[in-house]
């Protein structure tokens, strides 16, 4: 797994750069998540949304396979610390703070919009994402910080990415991952999305930005 600096900072480069652009069109704040982990994500969205007045319509939608992530990240949010490691507890923490620190808002403001969002049901943790995940409603907001085509490669072929994106963008939506395949390019064009090959953060080649 990153360092925590080195993940925090990609964070921000790659998946901040998305939530900032959806902030800034103000377009209602419904965001997914594909890859939680630590949570970088989530809680830089509370963060950056937060810091804009635009949590209260927030809903965000993340996807994680390993359940325990999911426990552990819940029972932090509740404040059930005794439920969770301590180094997840650390780490939780320090990202807590790294990214309300990046939103320049209080931390303790940050983990009361993520227990909002988690008691009223606008933050949903669901399992692995795959071709027969079912959708209630549609996205503005894409982080696809799926693991590496390798691993997952189901979730980076052409043909469940425009399938994916047919069931779940909105009319108008960003789209920013770490990755830049040729499939996935494909695969946003098929989708009517604007592309931005960005540098890749740290030794990564390039990385993808795409909107409509």
């Amino acid at each position: 797994m990153h360092s925590l600096r080195g993940a925090f900072s990609e964070t921000v480069y790659i998946y901040g750069a998305a939530l900032s652009k959806a902030i800034a069109e103000k377009w209602r704040p419904e965001v997914l998540s594909l890859g939680l982990g630590l949570g970088y994500n989530e809680v830089l969205s509370a963060a950056l949304l937060t810091a804009a007045q635009q949590a209260e319509d927030a809903y965000v939608e993340s996807f994680e396979s390993d359940e325990g992530l999911r426990e552990y990240f819940t029972h932090w949010i509740r404040g059930d610390s005794s439920l969770v490691p301590d180094e997840f507890l650390r780490a939780y923490d320090e990202i807590l703070q790294r990214c309300a620190q990046h939103a320049q808002i209080d931390p303790a403001k940050v983990a009361a919009t993520l227990r909002l969002w988690l008691n009223s049901g606008q933050l949903v943790l669901r399992g692995p994402l795959s071709a027969t995940t079912q959708f209630s409603r549609r996205f503005c907001c894409f982080l696809f910080d799926a693991f590496s085509s390798k691993s997952t490669p189901e979730l980076w072929q052409e043909a469940f990415l425009i399938d994916f994106l047919s069931a779940t963008a909105r009319e108008h939506a960003v789209f920013s991952t770490y990755a830049c395949t040729g499939a996935l390019k494909r695969a946003l064009r098929s989708s009517g999305f604007t592309l931005e090959i960005r540098e890749g953060f740290s030794s990564k080649r390039d990385s993808t930005f795409a909107f409509r």
